[in-house]
């Protein structure tokens, strides 16, 4: 048993480690719903360390998008209302 998840570790790359990990902290199912990506990476001088932000998106199964009633309004330039 622990053998074979030393050896299914093994074949993951970093970021799906990471995305495995992130799974256990907040208590989702690794079910290959999740996904990780870097939003912005800087230099804080100040403090002489990297700053990298990164984004995690996971849809539980019981989870669905809220959809809402918004109508869109149509805009027009300026350059269309003086023709």
């Amino acid at each position: 048993m622990i053998f074979n998840e030393i050896i299914e570790e093994s074949k993951l790359n970093a970021w799906n480690r990471l995305i495995q990990t992130l799974d256990k902290i907040f208590g989702f199912k690794s079910n290959g719903k999740a996904r990780v990506r870097r939003v912005s990476q800087k230099f804080d001088q100040k403090n002489g360390e990297h700053v990298i932000l990164l984004e995690y998106r996971v849809k539980a199964a019981n989870q669905s998008p809220i959809k809402t009633n918004i109508t869109k309004v149509n805009l027009s330039s300026d350059k269309d209302k003086k023709k």
